[in-house]
């Protein structure tokens, strides 16, 4: 008789076992989550109350009230986040010594290890490297405000429709579905309820009077591709082989964009290009007043073979636990004659 023992598995109930459970228990229910685009769709309504409210309130035309919004909000939101993402730096570079110490004595361990006791240094000083992309929150809401006023000026062409592409897409609000589909700007326009602006036709300054269409006479999409160089080339950054690169990168795109956005109306070159200018003003400012301190360059011994040595032997003597005295030769000293 064997010892072994058959498991059985259980079956699946039968048929009619499911039809006598309750209507609740066969059929499958989901709930409602939030979906990106209602998020999206709210900051955009929220910019534009907020814009809105900001030319009711001065009673400026919009040529001032679009470049005074943009000031608004790098001040209320954007330069917080980046004082505060500025200390950290800060911060992070006075343990730059230190950790150079910790690399010089882990140099046998593996990278895993160095990395780690960098991680534990910075939190430890609450200057995690998470914070060196704090500043990359002000890309929502750069695309919030130029689709709210892309929307404002009843125009098609826009920067997110740039990002996102062109495409056809239903989306789905709780349980219904919203009348709208996805343009070339990528955004619902019905579900937008914000309605054309006519007072941007009449607002404008200079030789661009109408701000709901582009500029007639081509300037303002040049003077966008100079503001973003300046914010390139202006700033003091590393010089190493790769950011120099980058920066190369990005001037290119930079003589691009301005080609790019010759039909984009004219309310939202003023507002990429205000934007633009305050975040360079920013950035001077915080090299002013909160300098990045130069980096310390560790010493270099000076005989390289003998401190390579001696950090074998320091490594030698923590794995046999010995213990290693330095041995110092005689000093040769002038002996006189003999008498």
């Amino acid at each position: 008789m064997s010892l072994l023992h058959r498991t059985k598995l259980p079956r699946p109930p039968a048929l009619h076992q499911v039809l006598l459970l309750p209507s609740s228990l066969r059929s499958r229910t989901f709930h409602a989550s939030p979906r990106p685009q209602n998020v999206l769709l709210t900051a955009i309504n929220a910019s534009h109350t907020a814009l809105d409210g900001l030319h009711s309130l001065t009673g400026l035309p919009w040529a001032y009230s679009i470049p005074l919004f943009a000031l608004l909000l790098r001040c209320t939101i954007i330069l917080p986040i980046s004082i505060y993402q500025r200390r950290a730096i800060l911060k992070q570079a006075s343990l730059l010594p230190l950790l150079q110490s910790w690399r010089h004595a882990l140099q046998h361990e593996t990278m895993r290890e160095v990395r780690a006791k960098r991680s534990e240094l910075y939190s430890r000083h609450g200057c995690g490297m998470w914070k060196n992309f704090l500043m990359l929150v002000q890309l929502p809401v750069f695309l919030s405000v130029m689709e709210a006023l892309r929307k404002m000026c009843g125009s098609r062409e826009g920067v997110l429709g740039m990002l996102m592409g062109n495409q056809n897409n239903v989306v789905e609000t709780g349980v219904e579905n919203v009348a709208g589909v996805i343009t070339g700007d990528g955004l619902v326009d019905q579900a937008l309820s914000i309605p054309t602006e006519m007072s941007l036709a009449t607002e404008g300054v200079l030789w661009f009077p109408n701000l709901l269409v582009g500029d007639p006479q081509l300037v303002l999409p040049f003077v966008l591709s100079a503001t973003l160089l300046l914010n390139i080339f202006g700033l003091p950054t590393s010089k190493r082989p790769w950011s120099v690169r980058l920066k190369r990168s990005l001037g290119l795109v930079c003589l691009v964009v301005g080609p790019l956005m010759i039909n984009v109306p004219s309310a939202l070159l003023i507002y990429w290009i205000s934007s633009s200018a305050s975040a360079y003003l920013q950035a001077l400012a915080l090299e002013n007043f909160m300098p990045i301190p130069k980096a310390v360059a560790p010493c270099e011994p000076k005989r390289p073979w003998r401190a390579g040595l001696g950090v074998q032997m320091s490594a030698v003597q923590s794995r046999i636990g010995g213990n290693w005295r330095e041995v110092k030769k005689p000093v040769a000293t002038e002996r006189g004659p003999r008498k």
